[in-house]
């Protein structure tokens, strides 16, 4: 674990003006699917609280040299016993940041498919 996190850099919060997607789900189910999103999307979970969830991904070497590596935080914020807030951001480590991608929407669509579309 500790290798993977030296390698891939930290997610940073959206700022508090970027849009929130809201699901009609409280914050316990959301963390359960921004956990399992995680996971689908090839992400080593290394951190789950109940308001940040964060995973990496591993280091690949291939055709594309350097994919992977890259981090993903999952804020949420409960608004309610029924709503629960959710910003997600992707990091990108330096080494092999050609090869990385954001993974914000395949997250997002994840979820989506776990617990329900989002408002």
């Amino acid at each position: 674990m500790l290798v993977l996190a030296g390698c891939s850099a930290t997610p940073t919060k959206p700022a508090d003006s970027a849009p929130s997607i809201v699901y009609n789900k409280p914050e316990t189910a959301v963390q359960k699917a921004a956990v399992d999103a995680l996971v689908a999307n090839g992400f080593v979970v290394s951190r789950s609280d109940a308001e940040y969830v964060e995973g990496a991904r591993p280091h690949k070497v291939g055709l594309v040299v350097g994919s992977g590596g890259e981090s993903a935080g999952v804020w949420l914020s409960s608004l309610g016993s029924d709503k629960t807030a959710v910003k997600v951001s992707t990091a990108k480590s330096f080494a092999g940041m050609a090869g990385q991608k954001s993974w914000d929407k395949e997250i997002i669509a994840e979820m989506d498919k776990s617990i329900g579309s989002h408002q």
